[in-house]
């Protein structure tokens, strides 16, 4: 009877769930909800590092690998290198399979049995799964190993003498975890030191990894005293880097995405040409232009006369960039004059392209036809059909806008003439004698 009784007092289905709508507040509904997502994805998901997971590389649990006592014979040493490679591959082979989280599990034991071969072992390995993090978007682990690749960079710092081999391993792998503060501040130290043993070139190959590391990470504002202090090296010693041009070196560079690279020997045209670009990206364009100077001079005296022209054009635009509109026209003169001689054709007819703008911008028609003269000469020199029915038609559209409407008809016919021989842009000059012939006849 009594249980008869309690269930003629409770509610049925619906008439419950309506009731924990009415009387549940709908924020707990869906705390409620989204636990029991989360519970559903830890279910099917794997179990990875959070930020509360206690670090891998700290776990102080015996590990059967491990030596029972050091220093490490060389046997001993060779048997533990050969039972950590076998660990890198079966996490290698893990990651391959799907198993993220299970690969960086033996990846963390490798790396913490590594420190008993040594600190060149253990950041040679910490390099190498650090890269690996990184390209799978591990970001926790990567934070791990960059730390741990900080605390042994403490350490050898504090080293006396410093160990250069160590110092250059830790710049390598700061640079595959992407890690640029820990990166340059490495190569400072290297510097330093660098500085302390008088060795210039190697100065020299330290500045051009760290501009390039600024570079890459688009850092230019950075880069600029860099380069102009590689530049300013390379100046007061010239003989000494003329003499070891293009030598390779240990020293390693990095960028934001991009693995470390081996650095040569700087030249003083590579450093000037950095610190051009960087000036350029950075909206510093006399600085620019100041770089480029010095750069043509350099070339000059290398007589590699044919990388002047395209260095005068540069100039140009930076004059034009600013409104400086004589100097450009100067610059782009200088470029056609020095292009022509070497028979760098397109580079002659661009600069002549680029003044006849600049004087049809502001509506000075003779010099612009001039101007497109002179490209019509030098692309029949040249034979390039294609610039010459450009030129005729430039000209048709100055005349045009002269409203000269017969010199610009005979322009278009005879770029008509072109198109028609090259089997392109026949319809477009059709048109444009269409036109020119009704504006003549509105005339007349």
């Amino acid at each position: 009877m009594q249980n008869l009784m309690f269930r003629a007092q409770m509610p049925n289905r619906g008439s419950h769930i309506s009731f924990m709508r009415n009387s549940v507040p709908i924020g707990c509904l869906l705390f409620l909800w989204l636990c029991a997502g989360s519970i559903a994805s830890a279910q099917t998901n794997p179990p990875g590092l959070d930020q509360f997971s206690p670090n891998p590389l700290e776990i102080t649990t015996p590990d059967p690998l491990a030596p029972a006592s050091e220093p490490l014979s060389s046997s001993q040493r060779d048997e533990l290198t050969a039972a950590l490679e076998e660990l890198n591959l079966e996490a290698a082979a893990k990651l391959q399979a799907g198993d993220g989280a299970g690969a960086f599990d033996i990846w963390f034991r490798e790396l913490r049995l590594r420190r008993y071969l040594g600190q060149a072992a253990e950041i040679a390995a910490l390099s190498r799964v650090g890269s690996v993090a990184w390209s799978s978007s591990k970001n926790i682990e990567l934070q791990l190993i960059t730390k741990r690749l900080e605390a042994i960079y403490k350490q050898v710092k504090s080293q006396v003498p410093i160990e250069l081999d160590l110092l250059q391993a830790l710049a390598a792998a700061f640079s595959q975890v992407r890690a640029k503060g820990p990166t340059v501040e490495v190569y400072q130290q290297i510097l330093e030191n660098a500085r302390q043993n008088q060795d210039i070139l190697a100065e020299g190959r330290i500045l051009k990894a760290i501009g390039l590391i600024h570079i890459n990470w688009l850092s230019y504002e950075k880069a600029a005293p860099v380069y102009e202090e590689l530049a300013s090296l390379i100046q007061e010693n010239r003989a000494l880097f003329v003499a070891n041009a293009g030598v390779q070196n240990s020293v390693l560079s990095a960028g934001n995405g991009a693995p470390p690279q081996p650095v040569t020997a700087p030249t003083e045209v590579d450093a000037l040409r950095q610190l051009a670009y960087v000036y350029q990206q950075s909206k510093q364009p006399l600085k620019a232009i100041a770089a480029r100077e010095k750069l043509a001079s350099v070339y000059l005296n290398l007589q590699n006369s044919s990388a002047i022209p395209p260095l005068k054009m540069a100039i140009a635009t930076d004059y034009q960039s600013i409104g400086q509109i004589n100097l450009a026209a100067q610059y782009y003169q200088e470029a056609y004059n020095l292009a022509v001689p070497i028979q760098q054709y397109a580079q002659a007819s661009e600069a002549l392209d680029k003044l006849a703008l600049l004087y049809r911008a502001q509506k000075q028609w003779e010099p612009t036809l001039r101007i497109y003269q002179m490209q019509l000469l030098l692309e029949e020199r040249a034979y390039n059909w294609y610039g010459l029915m450009n030129a005729y038609d430039n000209i048709g559209q100055v005349y045009q806008e002269m409203k000269a409407y017969d010199k610009a008809l005979e322009s278009y016919q005879k770029g008509l003439e072109v198109a028609k021989r090259l089997g392109h842009r026949k319809e477009y000059f059709a048109k444009k004698i269409l036109k020119v012939n009704k504006q003549l006849q509105k005339t007349s």
